[in-house]
């Protein structure tokens, strides 16, 4: 880092730090009344800058990031290292990064990566074609048995989906999907250790493919990801938790410093997700090494 570079770091930590000593001597009706004092004329270019900051500052205070190294998900990998678990599956792998986080913390685990669209399956394939005790299936997991149809951006392979809504521009292909349950009883698994899903809104359908996994408590953890897709699906935040405390699981929000695992909260519906995880509660042991405090503004 060049010399300018620190200095103007520098000076931007000490702003901050000046502008919280002086929010911090207000009471909050007063930062209310001055947060409306300062964005009064809203479409003044000034209180568009500053609204478009808080917003940006805001996504990165909750964690709205997608990159595994930054966003939490490898530091989970590592802080789980220390109970040793056996069998992970990766539902909608993309191009492998969250296996190579793995690999990297668990290199003993096996791997049951999933990946639905044909193409990207070939590019996780040749990525990780020397990584041990992998085992790639270019197959989607559903709630259902057959073919389904996926939409598929060329250009941008995170964002395969089977939702219709939001499809034009995407190229659409008819692919294999199996479920869950259907998978476990082919290979003869015993447990499920950690069950990570990221396929674009579809989380619901997998889930429900898992029926007698859950029923038979074999799943440990799930990672899930909950963001705008959510908003098509119209399987909520709220949906989730009820979903996995009826199975006996909590749930909290992944950050880089652990898991803020607790009750729903609505404020907590914002669809900027991205990763959550639920635990199975009898598993305080694990539940206490990932915890970490809940997010409140002062």
């Amino acid at each position: 880092m060049s010399l300018v570079s620190r200095a103007a770091g520098g000076a931007t930590h000490a702003s901050i730090q000046m502008l919280a000593r002086a929010l911090a001597r207000l009471s909050r009706g007063e930062r209310s009344w001055l947060a409306r004092r300062i964005m009064q004329d809203r479409y003044a270019e000034d209180a568009r800058i500053l609204a478009g900051f808080f917003e940006e500052a805001l996504s990165a205070w909750k964690n709205r990031q997608y990159d595994v190294a930054l966003n939490g998900e490898a530091a989970l990998l590592r802080r789980l290292a220390r109970f040793a678990p056996a069998v992970l599956f990766d539902v909608g792998a993309n191009a492998g990064d969250w296996c190579l986080a793995v690999r990297e913390a668990m290199p003993d685990a096996a791997l049951h990566a999933f990946e639905i669209d044909p193409d990207t399956a070939a590019l996780f394939a040749e990525r990780l074609k020397d990584a041990p005790g992998l085992i790639l299936n270019p197959i989607g997991l559903a709630d259902v048995e057959g073919e389904v149809r996926i939409f598929v951006r060329p250009e941008e392979n995170t964002a395969t989906t089977m939702l219709d809504a939001g499809a034009e521009g995407r190229v659409e292909k008819t692919v294999k999907v199996t479920t869950g349950d259907a998978y476990v009883a082919k290979h003869g698994l015993a447990r499920i250790d950690l069950l990570k899903i990221d396929v674009e809104g579809a989380e619901p359908r997998v889930l429900e493919g898992f029926a007698g996994c859950f029923a038979r408590g074999m799943i440990t953890m799930v990672q899930f990801e909950y963001g705008p897709a959510n908003l098509q699906t119209r399987f909520l935040l709220g949906d989730f938790h009820r979903f996995f405390e009826e199975r006996g699981f909590v749930l909290g929000k992944i950050f880089p410093e652990g898991v803020t695992f607790g009750p729903y909260m609505p404020q907590d519906e914002d669809f900027r997700g991205p990763n959550f995880l639920a635990c199975r509660s009898d598993r305080q042991d694990i539940i206490e090494a990932l915890r970490c405090e809940r997010l409140e503004p002062l």
